[in-house]
């Protein structure tokens, strides 16, 4: 990755709310890359029927995909569990060339703590199939763009317990924890960021993070809630 200085500008779980505040903190920061861990937009759990939902997200996202989407910087989302199964922006699989080859991006969420019916909650067989389809074409991750925390780092949910993604903590661990940034969300209590080891983990559920990368390493530069995190809120 050589000396290139890259300014990375995450949100995870707005869930359709603040986004006036998004594209003004883009339009301050003006990151290099605009990562969305997913949750960005609004379930319209109160429509009934999945097509007659995605068809809600399709338009919002239409209305509102210049938010996220600047001339001086890359765009990269990955889906959370609230974007149901049939979104997608094919506009946006770019990547800036300082990371290029070195992401990887998970998007299922492990469904052994209870399915709330989300999409993408997934057993492990599917987990791990998703795991390694992402190793096979980025074999050595730099960076991993997950709506998930890995299992243990971040990840404590209302309850206590842990919902992060074991076979993401396991890669790092086998590791021991390497120079690696993951940028992800989902579970809103656990919003911050922390090293393990080389690792860097950052949740920006319910708001942002401005990192910088440097020669390899990541630093967090500012972290703020956008949106405070209500009792009703369902993380998984």
């Amino acid at each position: 990755m050589g000396n290139h200085r890259l300014r990375i500008l995450a949100f995870s779980d707005l869930h359709g709310a603040c986004l006036r505040e998004a594209g003004q903190l883009i339009d301050e920061m003006r990151p290099d890359w605009i990562v969305l861990c997913g949750d960005i937009l609004p379930d319209f759990g109160m429509i009934s029927g999945r097509e007659s939902r995605l068809d809600a997200q399709r338009r919002f996202w239409e209305t509102y995909r210049s938010t996220f989407v600047r001339d001086f910087a890359v765009t990269t989302p990955v889906r959370g569990n609230h974007e149901i199964e049939g979104f997608a922006d094919p506009g946006l699989r770019a990547l800036p060339r300082a990371v290029a080859g070195h992401v990887a991006r998970l998007e299922g969420i492990p469904a052994e703590f209870g399915a709330w019916g989300w999409s993408r909650e997934w057993e492990e067989e599917e987990l791990e199939a998703e795991f390694r389809e992402q190793l096979r074409e980025v074999p050595a991750p730099r960076v991993f763009v997950s709506h998930v925390p890995p299992y243990g780092c971040l990840d404590g949910a209302v309850g206590g317990e842990h919902i992060g993604h074991r076979l993401l903590a396991a890669h790092l661990h086998d590791r021991d924890w390497p120079e690696v940034l993951v940028l992800c969300g989902h579970v809103h209590e656990s919003f911050g960021f922390m090293e393990f080891g080389q690792t860097l983990v950052v949740n920006a559920a319910c708001g942002y993070a401005l990192v910088e990368w440097r020669l390899g390493t990541a630093t967090v530069l500012r972290q703020e809630r956008l949106r405070p995190r209500r009792e009703t809120d369902r993380d998984f």
